[in-house]
This record gives structure tokens, C-alpha cells and sequence, in this order.
């Protein structure tokens, strides 16, 4: 739409610098490999090695991060806001405000936005330092949903709104509901949060029952109250799933009168 260009053009010109003109980090194969799984060719090849930069691979004298890929990250973002902004405010006209910004929240959450990175194997096309490559840095979610973004900069800088919207037509906007649908991208402690506020129970609490298992394979059990009454309980890798376990357990027999009750006959 032309409101958004009008709005992204000033920082097409901002990030356009002598900065992307740069020897090839990623030969040239698989570069174009990369471009073949976007289906959008470069203009400018140097944006796009540009954006496979991890600052792991800057060995000195770039304090300011400006050899890596972070300003291209820190751009694409703002362009992946914008569109998926754009994209679920025309998809679901009868969504409220607070609807849609959930949507929005999952739509670019760094797991999301990972599992997009996965599907052109972003990860094999980037430039890591070797301690980084060591610890299989390459394969972390939040090393590759930021190298995504910094490749939405580096397409916006080549070719503007409408190639980025394309890219992610084909690579996130076909797969919305797929996502929302997903049990592991669902909130549960969210969403059990907003039904124990809404009928004056306060905030869910999450008492760790117990710690089974070695340190390099824990399973943590915890339970869930809800105004001094336990609703369930849940277990998991670590604190956090244990609790959404717990959450969507709750949640399958959440209950306000049920809970009334058990709290008159304390």
C-alpha cells in the first residue's frame, strides 16, 4: 500500500551505506541456492552476504557490530512488524484490537519467526565465528530468527515493500492458522491468567512439587493454584513448560463455581 512506502522509504535511504560493499562471506553457489529457496533474486548480492554476517565472525575492530548483520536485523524487523500489521488487520476484519495484537505477538516471536528461518535452511548460509559454529550456535532460534529479519532488511534495501511482502507471503502468511492452531505456540498460562483475573481469583500460582532426573536430563513437576486451590499439575524439561503443562491441564477443568466452592469448604 502506498501509506507504507511512503512510511518505509526514509529507512531504505538511511541503511543504504558504503558499509554492504563487502567481499563475499558465503560462496557464491550458495548464495545462489538461498535466493532460489526465497524465489527473489538480489539486485545487489552485497546486501544479501551482508545479512548472513553473524557478529561471531567479526574478529576485531567492529565494536559497534556495524560489519554484522545487526543493523539489517534491527531494519528488517520494523519492516516484518509493519507487514504482518498489515497483513492480519486486512485477514481478520472482525478482530478486536487485542485480538489482533495476539496474533501479531505470535506471528513474530522469535519461535515463529525461527521456524520460517528452517524451512529455506537459513542456518546453512551463515557466516559464524568458529566457537560460535563450536556450540552449534548455527541451530540456536534466536541466532537464525534474527538472521530472517536481517534478510527482510537486506530484500526491503534491494527491492523495497513489495518484495519483502512477497517472501513472506510464501514463507509465514500461508501458514497463520497452522501456526495459531499449534498446541506448542498456544499460551496457556496466558490464557489461564486472563480467566482467573477476569473472575477475581488473582494470579495463578506455580509451586514446584519436584526435581527428578540428572542435571544434564531434569524433569521438573510442578503444580498449579488458582485462589489456594490446585487445579493440576505439570512437568516438563524445565520450570517453564512444567508450568505451561500445568496451565493447559488447569485449563481443561477450570471451573469459577467449581473453584468457589472448594473454597467455602476450606
Amino acid at each position: 500500500m502506498e501509506f507504507l512506502k511512503k512510511a518505509l522509504n526514509p529507512l531504505r535511504t538511511l541503511f543504504r551505506s558504503n558499509k554492504v560493499e563487502k567481499k563475499p562471506q558465503t560462496t557464491g553457489a550458495l548464495l545462489v541456492d538461498l535466493q532460489r529457496a526465497l524465489n527473489y533474486t538480489f539486485t545487489n548480492a552485497a546486501f544479501l552476504e551482508h545479512a548472513l554476517i553473524h557478529k561471531s565472525s567479526i574478529i576485531q575492530g567492529d565494536s559497534k557490530g556495524l560489519d554484522s548483520n545487526e543493523r539489517l536485523e534491527f531494519l528488517g524487523d520494523a519492516v516484518l512488524n509493519c507487514l504482518v500489521t498489515e497483513h492480519i488487520y486486512h485477514k481478520y476484519t472482525d478482530y478486536s484490537e487485542g485480538q489482533l495484537s495476539k496474533v501479531k505477538s505470535l506471528l513474530v516471536s522469535r519461535k515463529i519467526i525461527g521456524e520460517v528461518a528452517q524451512t529455506i535452511n537459513l542456518a546453512d548460509y551463515l557466516s559464524m565465528g568458529h566457537s560460535e559454529k563450536k556450540s552449534s550456535g548455527q541451530n540456536r532460534t534466536s541466532i537464525t530468527s534474527n538472521a530472517f529479519e536481517a534478510l527482510l532488511g537486506a530484500v526491503y534495501l534491494d527491492g523495497g515493500i513489495k518484495a519483502v511482502r512477497n517472501i513472506l507471503s510464501q514463507c509465514l502468511f500461508g501458514r497463520i492458522e497452522q501456526f495459531r492452531k499449534d498446541k506448542c505456540n498456544i499460551n496457556y498460562k496466558s490464557k489461564i491468567l486472563e480467566m482467573s483475573q477476569a473472575d477475581g481469583f488473582g494470579i495463578p500460582q506455580y509451586p514446584l512439587i519436584a526435581e527428578e532426573g540428572p542435571d544434564h536430563d531434569k524433569k521438573f513437576i510442578v503444580g498449579i493454584d488458582i485462589a489456594g486451590v490446585r487445579l493440576g499439575k505439570g512437568e516438563g524439561s524445565n520450570k517453564k513448560n512444567a508450568q505451561q503443562d500445568a496451565a493447559q491441564h488447569a485449563l481443561e477443568k477450570y471451573d469459577k463455581e467449581y473453584i468457589l466452592t472448594l473454597r467455602k469448604g476450606e
